[in-house]
């Protein structure tokens, strides 16, 4: 059944090519669209924005060549009426609050499902702004004051990574935690590196030793 009748150009930015397909996928059996193009890192995205006629990108953070970040500022200076979903596994208020002023339309995390993918899309090809629950949370902690009252780790770590930081401190393989949390191996491999890149941690070792001293276990 479908949610919306659209027809728009759209450009889905991100490294990973199965998450890339999978959210085409989405997109075309659950809307009518246009065309789909797959950029693989930030720079493809920048060049496919100035070169197609393209009403929305789908904008990774993370990505070689160029990130989400500064691709989305490259685009909203050339083309401020193309709009710009981040869906990223990043979604600390450091990052969300980066991005917004990049000029992105809509913020969602990776790990929603596509029924909130599909309203993020037809509230921001509207002209709205959306961002997911837990990360509209997440800022007005940080922005009432409250967070200063969290430890390091609760500030900086989703939900999810939390739950991750718990599976490898018990020693679980990548491939073990993407079976409980019903999860690919491959992202759960980036919520890893994302881990340790927030946290400036270099190792397993490492990460497992802070989320003790920082009561995440």
């Amino acid at each position: 059944m479908k949610h919306y009748q659209s027809n728009f150009n759209l450009i889905i930015a991100d490294d990973h090519r199965l998450i890339a397909e999978g959210i085409s996928k989405i997109l075309n059996e659950e809307i009518t669209i246009g065309e789909i193009f797959i950029a693989n890192n930030g720079q493809e995205a920048v060049d496919l924005a100035l070169e197609k006629d393209i009403d929305c990108v789908i904008m990774d953070i993370n990505m070689p060549v160029l990130s989400g970040l500064e691709a989305t500022k490259r685009i909203k200076r050339e083309k401020p009426d193309v709009k710009v979903i981040v869906v990223s596994m990043l979604s600390d208020t450091a990052v969300v609050s980066k991005m917004l002023k990049a000029g992105a339309d809509g913020f969602i995390n990776k790990d929603t499902g596509k029924t909130e993918l599909l309203k993020a899309l037809e509230k921001v090809m509207h002209g709205e702004k959306y961002m997911s629950p837990e990360i509209s949370n997440n800022l007005f902690i940080h922005f009432s004051g409250r967070s200063a009252h969290l430890s390091t780790g609760e500030k900086h770590l989703t939900r999810r990574e939390r739950e991750i930081i718990k599976y490898i401190a018990d020693g679980f393989t990548n491939h073990e935690i993407a079976e409980k949390l019903f999860l690919s191996t491959v992202t759960v491999d980036t919520h890893r590196k994302n881990i340790l890149a927030k946290l400036e941690l270099k190792n397993t070792a490492a990460l497992v030793k802070y989320a003790a001293e920082n009561n995440l276990l």
